[in-house]
């Protein structure tokens, strides 16, 4: 019966080898010489009206902003919703987005599978159809040049 390789006495993986002697103390060294930098006084400037001191007050970061109504040149959600839904087996919601490598690549699965795998793009077109009408933040709301989609 042999023995299992767990069972065989092992050597140490670390050998004991001699203490390394002790490092010799460092000499001590001279304090080093600094240095004042003296820049020209200017006279302090006050804040006028036209640039608040925060940014905050300015800007308004913490105040949501309204919807802007109708932007000419925006692309709409619901043109994008409707086009996915219906037309989705072409791509035709992802050319009108902006997104034609995606949009070649549904109507190329329609021509060169001859129809027979129509099925594929328009199943995929029409779920991205329901999310472009759904979905308020993150890729679903906006178009290929980052723009936000207007209802």
């Amino acid at each position: 019966m042999s023995e299992h390789p767990s069972e065989k006495p092992t050597e140490p993986i670390y050998k004991e080898t001699k203490p390394l002697p002790p490092r010799p103390p460092k000499p001590p060294q001279p304090p080093r010489e600094t240095r004042v930098v003296q820049t020209p006084r200017t006279p302090a400037r006050t804040p006028s009206k036209s640039s608040p001191a925060n940014y905050q007050q300015q800007y308004d970061y913490d105040r949501p902003t309204p919807p802007p109504e109708h932007v000419p040149g925006r692309k709409s959600r619901i043109t994008a919703g409707l086009l996915g839904i219906l037309l989705g087996v072409v791509g035709a919601h992802r050319f009108y987005l902006g997104y034609k490598g995606l949009g070649w690549i549904m109507l190329l699965i329609t021509v060169v599978s001859l129809g027979q795998a129509w099925f594929v793009p328009a199943i995929w077109g029409a779920i991205e159809g329901i999310l472009y009408l759904v979905m308020r933040k993150g890729y679903w709301s906006v178009d290929a040049k980052h723009q936000p989609l207007q209802w």
